[in-house]
Parts: C-alpha cells; structure tokens; sequence
C-alpha cells in the first residue's frame, strides 16, 4: 500500500493536464468515449482521483477542456497553417493536407459522443461553424458569388464528415486517393 501510494504521488507530480488530454484523446481513438469518466482515467494512467483532481474540478471541466483542446488542435491550428498560404486555391490545397493527417477516429467518435453529452454537442457545433466559416471563406477567395461558396463549403464539409463517419479507420493515404479522385487529378 505504502509503495503504491508513493507511485501515485510520483506519478501525480508526474502527469501534466496535456497528459490527461492525451489520454482523454486515446480512449476517443479507441471509440470508447463513453468510458470518459474519472475513474476510468485514473484506472489507466495508474493513479489516484486526486490526481485528477489536482488538474480538474469535475469531469464536466475536464470535457470542456478536451474539446478546447481539440478545437485548437484539429480546426484553429489547421486554419493557421492553410492562413500561410497566398491564394484560396493555395489555402485548400494545404487545409486539405492537414486534414488527412487527423486522426478521423477521433473526428468520428466526437459526432457521436455529440449525440448524448451537452458539453461536447456545444463544441461540436461552434467547430462545426468555424470550419464552415471558413471554408466558405477560402471558396469566396477562389472567386465564388457568396451563395455558391456557402453552398460549396457545405457540400466539400458533408463530404468530410461523410468520410469520418463511414470510414474512420481510413489512412492518409486513402483519403488522398479519394480527394484525388473528388477534384479530378
């Protein structure tokens, strides 16, 4: 009990929040987020509820900020790096490439997740909106009329959602053969 306990407390001083946000994105990769619970995290990061506690005050804070995180991760960051880019044609082309290098289990498991739990259909859907914000705002770049862009966002938008939803498990590589295929290269 004794060595245990010390272990724990290591590992407490140990484990960062970026630590538990990482597991919290496992266990999603595994599409086990209804397994999100406090005691499952504890369970396989092999420590104590206090540990938990010492990062978040409820589970529900610790939702909130694994959603923060893959807002900024899985859409503002990808924005960013597609921002560099001079043309919209340009910023497609490297939103695109980042796209494919995301993790679409987790993509998946999220849309689900949305179905039964608040915190997370709240996030869902504001990242729905800056994506689609954004995609229109690429098409319109590209020399669009606003109703066509705001058409083609939602479209090339359904498309992606589409993929993570019936194809999870699908590398990068395959989506870059379908994306292939979609614009006609």
């Amino acid at each position: 009990m004794f060595s245990f306990f010390c272990i724990s407390l290591y590992r407490m001083a140990k484990l960062s929040k970026g630590d538990w946000l990482e597991e919290g994105f496992k266990i999603l990769s595994e599409y086990n987020q209804a397994k999100i619970r406090i005691l499952y995290l504890c369970e396989r990061l092999k420590v104590t509820r206090g540990s938990f506690y010492h990062h978040f005050e409820s589970i529900e804070s610790y939702i909130e900020e694994l959603m923060e995180a893959w807002e900024e991760q899985n859409t503002l960051a990808l924005i960013r790096i597609s921002k560099r880019e001079v043309t919209g044609r340009a910023r497609m082309m490297a939103l695109n490439q980042e796209v494919e290098k995301a993790d679409q289990r987790i993509e998946a498991a999220i849309r689900s997740w949305s179905f039964y739990n608040d915190i997370v259909r709240k996030h869902l859907a504001k990242v729905d909106q800056i994506r689609l914000t954004y995609l229109e705002t690429i098409f319109l770049e590209m020399g669009y009329k606003k109703q066509i862009a705001v058409g083609k966002a939602k479209l090339e938008y359904a498309l992606l959602v589409g993929v993570q939803q019936l194809f999870p498990e699908i590398s990068e590589e395959q989506i870059q053969e379908l994306w292939g295929i979609y614009v006609g290269d």
